[in-house]
């Protein structure tokens, strides 16, 4: 009787999770966990050391570079991932628009660039500068 009772417990436990993972509340509740578990760690941390100060501010250039990869975070999906990341950075809950970003790293966008995050766009721009300069060299040697 007592197995039986276990394992309809069992089973009912299952069918609640694969619910929970196919409508996609699941990844959502852990990724609240994890942010939960991280803020609360962090606290511990300051309580543990004594130390109430708070940490230093990041530069311009962190928060920066926080936004970008936020906005890529999303961009791609990974909705959970960005907000522990808001909250494990002690990053504002409102993000800088898009247009703002473009102004601080200095990229003008359009309608091709509009598509993918800046990120990506500044890792394309990127790798192809270096690929320039790679066969501005080759032509220069031959």
């Amino acid at each position: 009787m007592c197995d039986n009772r276990m394992s309809s417990e069992r089973e009912l436990l299952d069918a609640i999770k694969d619910l929970l993972k196919k409508n996609g509340h699941l990844n959502k509740l852990q990724a609240e966990m994890r942010a939960k578990v991280t803020e609360v760690l962090q606290e511990r941390q300051v309580l543990n050391s004594g130390d109430r100060r708070s940490a230093p501010s990041p530069t311009e250039e962190v928060l920066l570079v926080n936004e970008l990869v936020r906005e890529y975070l999303e961009w791609n999906g990974y909705l959970y991932t960005a907000s522990v990341m808001v909250s494990e950075a002690a990053m504002p809950n409102d993000k800088k628009k898009r247009s703002q970003l473009c102004s601080e790293v200095g990229v003008r966008d359009d309608e091709k660039s509009s598509s993918l995050p800046l990120l990506s766009n500044i890792v394309a721009a990127y790798t192809e500068r270096i690929k320039r300069k790679i066969n501005k060299c080759k032509k220069d040697f031959n």
